[in-house]
């Protein structure tokens, strides 16, 4: 073998070139790994560290013993020989993934697998990080088993409304079981109790950077989101009273959250209107990135409704304004409806065409360099507004502005539009937008030939662009 080859460093990144981020390794890359720590004893250890990885449910623990060959103890437990041969193995784990059928295949195991000598982790020793995917009760147990203080990644979540005292207790206990977590995925109820544990649950961990939760009210998301360790933070919106904090009270201020994303899960008609409640009564100043996924239900199919009510926009973007300050990066307000079955509904409306007063709230955000607003009609915003945006924007590197509908109100902008957004944005490189297709005297007008190419746009979709019906031939 080539004496570059010896390290054991370079085997372990050639062997993990073919890898892919995530979870889930292919059965094909398995086999390989598998095939490469048998060929030598060089490469057996680094191969065997990818392959055992990452392991999803018990089954490759339980397989690696001699068939039909488990020997216990008294007790019951596996014995001595056995836990050695799973060790060589279980020591390599670094992520583990685990749901309820692989949980049903074990369910007579449980008790040994808890059984691991010397200590209540040492089943994975080396665990960073552990996906969860059981709500039940009777494993919470076998969990508290695995956590540890080498995880740094967890993601936990309930089904059911309202945890158990058991599950409320393993909660609470993270910050003192693992003090090293940095990112958390925690679903639970909506219930008070559980927006307690949770809160008691993260306060106790310093290090925490990333949270993805369930639905929070106000209160519950000011006190999280001013932990001083966190970063970025996923909630989920819901109902509540919005008497309960109001408007004109003093916004409490989350010091150093920099990432922020509102998934709103209620009904349609309710959605922008909490959204922009919500807005009002919170201050995020430092926060870079923010989306808002509006994920509504109530909208049928065989009869459909509106989506939204437009007139409620502008009025989001201004709490939008006023919540963030002009710092931030990136704002995302996407719908997930499928705009084509409300078409008769909305597309020919005109009470959806928003004018260049809607979004002008937005330009005090010098420093934006992704912007969607894809579900917008932005037929009524002219070249000139739109070259008003692109000089107030001048970082902005993606642009995601109308387009995303197939809009009847045909376009006021131009292709001219188009001109001022790649002049005044150096640095665009994504663009979606629609604009009248109305022929250009490029020979005789300066401004396009005076304009300085942009090289580094890499995506164009400028949606359904109507001929303008005084320039058709």
């Amino acid at each position: 073998m080539h004496i570059c080859l010896l390290p054991t460093e370079i085997l372990h990144h050639i062997f993990s070139i073919d890898l892919i981020k995530g979870l889930w390794i292919p059965p094909v890359l398995l086999a390989q790994l598998a095939v490469l720590a048998r060929t030598c004893r060089k490469f057996k250890e680094p191969a065997l560290d990818i392959l055992w990885g990452r392991i999803e449910g018990f089954k490759p623990l339980i397989s690696c013993l001699p068939e039909g060959v488990v020997n216990t103890d008294r007790r019951g437990n596996f014995a001595t020989g056995e836990w050695s041969l799973i060790d060589q193995y279980a020591r390599r784990v670094h992520s583990f993934t685990v749901n309820s059928p692989q949980l049903d295949m074990i369910n007579n195991l449980m008790q040994m697998l808890m059984s691991a000598p010397s200590s209540p982790t040492s089943l994975f020793p080396n665990l960073r990080n552990l996906y969860w995917y059981d709500s039940r009760e009777h494993f919470s147990l076998l969990l508290r088993s695995f956590l540890g203080p080498t995880i740094t990644s967890i993601w936990w979540g309930f089904m059911s409304s309202s945890p158990s005292l058991t599950q409320i207790a393993l909660l609470t206990s993270l910050g003192g079981r693992c003090p090293s977590i940095r990112e958390l995925t925690c679903h639970v109820g909506d219930s008070p109790e559980s927006s307690d544990a949770i809160c008691k649950a993260l306060s106790g961990l310093r290090e925490l950077s990333r949270f993805t939760t369930g639905t929070l009210k106000p209160r519950e998301f000011l006190r999280l989101a001013s932990l001083p360790s966190l970063k970025s933070m996923c909630v989920r919106l819901g109902t509540y009273d919005t008497h309960e904090m109001q408007c004109n009270s003093t916004p409490i201020i989350s010091p150093k959250l920099e990432d922020v994303i509102f998934q709103v899960s209620v009904h349609f008609s309710d959605c922008i209107a909490i959204v922009e409640h919500f807005l009002k009564i919170v201050r995020v100043p430092y926060c870079r990135s923010v989306i808002v996924l509006f994920d509504c239900f109530g909208l049928d199919d065989d009869e459909p409704g509106v989506p939204y009510d437009p007139l409620h926009i502008p009025d989001l973007i201004v709490s939008l304004s006023e919540c963030f300050s002009p710092a931030l990066e990136k704002i995302h307000l996407l719908f997930n409806v499928d705009f084509a079955i409300h078409i008769e509904d909305i597309i020919p409306n005109r009470n959806y065409v928003l004018g260049f007063n809607a979004v002008a709230p937005l330009m005090p955000f010098y420093r934006l360099t992704d912007l969607r607003l894809d579900w917008m009609c932005t037929s009524a915003i002219d070249d000139a507004s739109l070259k008003t945006l692109a000089q107030s924007w001048p970082q902005l590197e993606s642009f995601y502005f109308g387009a995303g509908t197939r809009w009847v109100v045909p376009p006021s902008m131009t292709f001219t539009a188009f001109v001022h957004l790649i002049q005044h944005c150096p640095r665009l490189h994504a663009i979606q937008m629609s604009f009248c297709a109305a022929p250009v005297d490029y020979d005789n007008d300066p401004f396009f030939f005076e304009t300085i190419p942009n090289e580094k746009i890499t995506s164009a979709f400028c949606g359904d662009c109507l001929q303008s019906a005084t320039h058709a031939p």
